[in-house]
């Protein structure tokens, strides 16, 4: 009987890609699984649910996302366990070759963009973004302390592009910057005229940016494409939703050299120089994306790209 959360928590977020996932995970085959991302619990009630003898570890360094989760922990009996960690914790979390299959999706959650922690550039709220609420850095140092060389590198590394000179000298000339609603408007006049992104508003990859620098999201991705294989057994897959060109390339690019067998971490499986050096197949040379009906239903799906990966 499917579990459900408490009508306090209930979660806003509609998960990506669930049928795809479950179908790339054999999830109703059954099996052990680590969803890295739980933030609405979408997938990794689908993972239970796909199969009566499915576990799951969940993980998300986002409080809010796992106080969510507590309902749905009693409700599936001890084959739900929910655990805080960054990608960048997984080593410590000691389960070498346990899994099936690994799941992550990069996705902003909807309810990180409805809780007022300046995610969203809708409304006046403060410069914070941080998917962890007790780590130390917050937006607001980014925006109204660092100097326009260090914004400018922030701004470029997140995406933003010709426009990127003329947001950071912006947001400096206009400091302090007091909430998000102030800070798209510098950045949306700033960026008139220069974005070569017209479909999306002027301050979309500027807050991307600032972001991925508070949450040093980068690195913790490539932190987890470090771990994740040798966290799963032998024909384990590992699964990565990602929204963005520069998550996407990073991701296809380890999961190429893994195919090739350029990418093998330390200690793998086996060592012989005379056995096969490469890790598995990439089995979504061509990313799996939302078909029409569920960019329809859910519209912040539509930039999600599915990257599948099977060990050896």
């Amino acid at each position: 009987m499917k579990a459900q959360m408490k009508s306090h928590d209930e979660t806003t977020h509609q998960a990506v890609l669930k049928s795809e996932v479950l179908e790339f995970l054999s999830a109703k085959q059954g099996g052990f699984f680590l969803d890295c991302t739980f933030g609405g619990g979408g997938h990794t009630i689908a993972l239970l649910e796909a199969n009566p003898n499915n576990r799951v570890v969940g993980l998300d360094r986002d409080d809010h996302a796992l106080k969510r989760g507590e309902s749905l922990v009693q409700g599936y009996q001890g084959r739900l366990e929910l655990r805080k960690a960054s990608f960048s914790e997984l080593d410590s979390l000691l389960y070498e070759h346990a899994f099936t299959g690994v799941l992550a999706d990069l996705g902003l959650s909807s309810d990180q963009l409805a809780e007022g922690r300046g995610f969203s550039f809708s409304d006046a709220t403060p410069l914070d973004m941080r998917m962890d609420p007790e780590q130390f850095k917050t937006a607001d140092e980014i925006v109204n302390k660092l100097d326009q060389f260090s914004l400018l590198r922030i701004l470029r590394q997140g995406g933003v592009a010709r426009e990127a000179v003329a947001v950071s000298r912006a947001i400096i000339n206009n400091r302090p910057i007091n909430d998000t609603k102030h800070l798209a408007e510098v950045v949306t006049k700033a960026a008139q005229g220069r974005s070569s992104k017209k479909k999306i508003h002027p301050a979309t990859l500027t807050f991307q940016a600032i972001r991925m620098a508070v949450n040093e999201e980068i690195e913790e991705l490539e932190a987890l494409l470090s771990t994740a294989p040798k966290m799963l057994r032998s024909s384990g897959r590992l699964a990565v939703i990602t929204f963005h060109s520069l998550e996407d390339k990073l991701v296809t690019k380890r999961m190429r050299h893994w195919q090739s067998g350029e990418g093998r971490p330390a200690l793998w499986r086996s060592l012989e120089p005379e056995v096969d050096t490469r890790l598995g197949s990439f089995l979504t040379g061509k990313a799996v994306v939302p078909g029409p009906q569920e960019v329809k239903d859910n519209p912040r799906s539509r930039s999600a790209r599915l990257r599948v990966f099977e060990f050896n």
